[in-house]
């Protein structure tokens, strides 16, 4: 019956999540990640504790995984950074949208003989990333929600089944990067409160794309979107 007391002899056995850390920074040491980068990224996992802490490894084993893990780490690392910059910031880059861009970077859209590349590449996720934090409050409102609905039911009565919300999250970030200049605050904006902007119209036709798109098959995104 336990009674408080510590009776096992010999070291403590180290944690499943220990294990995970050590693991995790022996990959990012064995693609040739750069001290710095290792160092912000175990203090960053350190903070973390619970689901928040699982939920971050879980992503970093798949991202390492991936044929695109150099260039998936570097855009966790960088946005991770930019996460970091001020507490506006990491309203606008929380986990499941910092998740959503390195996953992009990752998974690749096919296995070809001319690479693996994902549906995002490092320089249009970092892209994204920066619009996200500088758009109008309105225009991220949006962002936020088609995000969020990526996979739930499409437009014309697709099979949520075979829906990839992930390969969806990416394309819509993807569209966002392509929209960046658009996308900016200016003071346009402010006076508008909402109405007819440059970054309204912009985000508006993400919006009418990603209904359009909502709830196809990877394979069916990978084809609208070639």
């Amino acid at each position: 019956m336990a009674d408080g007391f510590e009776t096992a002899k010999g070291p403590r056995a180290a944690s499943p999540a220990s294990q995970s850390l050590v693991q995790i920074d022996a990959a990012l040491r064995l693609a040739g990640e750069p001290d710095a980068k290792r160092t912000r990224i175990a203090a960053h996992l350190k903070s973390l504790s619970g689901g928040d802490l699982q939920r971050e490894l879980l992503l970093l084993q798949h991202v390492l995984a991936s044929p695109n893990a150099k260039q998936a780490i570097g855009t966790y690392a960088r946005v991770l950074g930019m996460s970091q910059e001020s507490p506006r910031a990491a309203q606008r880059l929380p986990p499941e949208l910092r998740h959503a861009l390195a996953k992009g970077v990752a998974d690749p859209r096919a296995t070809t003989a001319t690479g693996h590349e994902g549906i995002l590449v490092q320089p249009q996720a970092e892209l994204a990333a920066q619009t996200l934090m500088h758009m109008p409050q309105a225009q991220f409102e949006q962002a936020k929600t088609l995000l969020a609905r990526a996979g739930q039911g499409g437009a014309h009565g697709l099979n949520e089944a075979r829906a990839d919300a992930g390969a969806e999250r990416a394309y819509i970030l993807k569209f966002i990067a392509q929209r960046s200049e658009r996308l900016r605050a200016t003071p346009a904006d402010a006076d508008a409160r909402g109405a007819d902007t440059e970054a309204s119209r912009a985000m508006d036709e993400i919006s009418g794309i990603a209904d359009d798109m909502r709830a196809m098959s990877r394979t069916q995104l990978i084809r609208l979107n070639s």
